[in-house]
């Protein structure tokens, strides 16, 4: 089989197609689409080496949709699942991953594959900002800094479903998909600095990693909280010394969370599909930015 791999820290170009023996696991799965996330990048940047370690080479790719060719632990030949390769360690980027049961569910019916595939990751982060980091509830007011991503849909959804008021900031594109997932007010950065409002908010998540805590704690309210989702040490620092008001994204990845996501009715955003083959441009897309919503790779 091929897979996708790393054997130096850097850009697009230390990544490499390999050919690979084929997996062995407790549970096989014949891969038919990734999802991209920020994190992949980090990863492959060297910008996570406490997590992922130094040795060589790396494999790629963490969420993911497909086949099972070889069942055990209740799941059995030719169902269809969704799941996680592993965060810190990828290997979805292959045309078979070995994974647990624990690490996928079932996928969703009525949902494409490619659907399935940018749920785990952002779905499960936006069920941890909304749901365990923000604490959303009825009445409460959610500004989603750079909603026009991959997660941005997620969290203006499930926020809206907990009866918040949500703004969402975003760049000219975004304008009509944020407003189609019911945000409340949307802003246009280009047009309209959030910074500079005299509006404040129980909930202030920023998804773009621009504003900062040092700028963003200025729109909370007296007991509102900052959710920062791309944490590093300076960051976990600031979050001790914060008295509870800055919370900090750490990835979390269960059967439960899995399975509550396929229930979840959740509406997907995929604003560019790729063949995994072209995986040199299709990262390199969504890191320059401009995509609505999530980006997937098809094999």
């Amino acid at each position: 089989m091929r897979k996708l791999i790393y054997s130096r820290f850097g850009g697009t170009e230390v990544l490499e197609m390999v050919e690979a023996a084929m997996p062995e696991g407790e549970i096989v799965v014949n891969v038919k689409a990734v999802s991209v996330n920020p994190l992949d990048w980090k990863l492959w940047q060297g910008e996570l080496k406490l997590m992922s370690g130094k040795k060589f080479p790396k494999e790629v790719g963490i969420d993911f949709s497909g086949i099972v060719i070889k069942g055990g632990a209740g799941y059995q030949e030719g169902d269809e699942v969704f799941g996680v390769a592993s965060i810190f360690k990828g290997g979805a980027m292959a045309e078979y991953v070995a994974v647990k049961a624990a690490d996928i569910a079932l996928k969703p019916a009525g949902i494409s594959f490619e659907e399935a595939a940018c749920l785990p990751v952002a779905g499960g982060a936006a069920w941890q900002i909304v749901e365990e980091l923000g604490k959303v509830k009825a009445g409460m007011e959610v500004l989603v800094n750079g909603a026009g991503g991959g997660l941005g849909p997620f969290v203006i959804q499930l926020a809206k479903r907990r009866g918040a008021l949500v703004t969402a900031v975003v760049g000219a594109s975004g304008v009509e998909m944020v407003k189609g997932l019911g945000s409340d007010v949307v802003v246009d950065y280009r047009k309209e600095d959030v910074l500079q409002g005299r509006k404040r908010y129980d909930v202030v998540v920023d998804l773009a990693g621009k504003m900062g805590y040092a700028a963003g704690k200025k729109l909370l309210k007296k007991k509102g909280v900052f959710v920062n989702t791309s944490p590093g040490l300076k960051e976990m620092v600031g979050s001790l010394l914060s008295g509870g008001k800055y919370k900090l994204l750490f990835l979390k990845n269960s059967a439960k969370g899995l399975e509550r996501l396929a229930g979840s009715g959740l509406k997907v955003v995929i604003g560019k599909r790729n063949e995994w083959t072209d995986y040199k441009v299709g990262y390199d897309e969504v890191k320059r930015g401009g995509i609505v919503g999530k980006a997937v790779f098809v094999l």
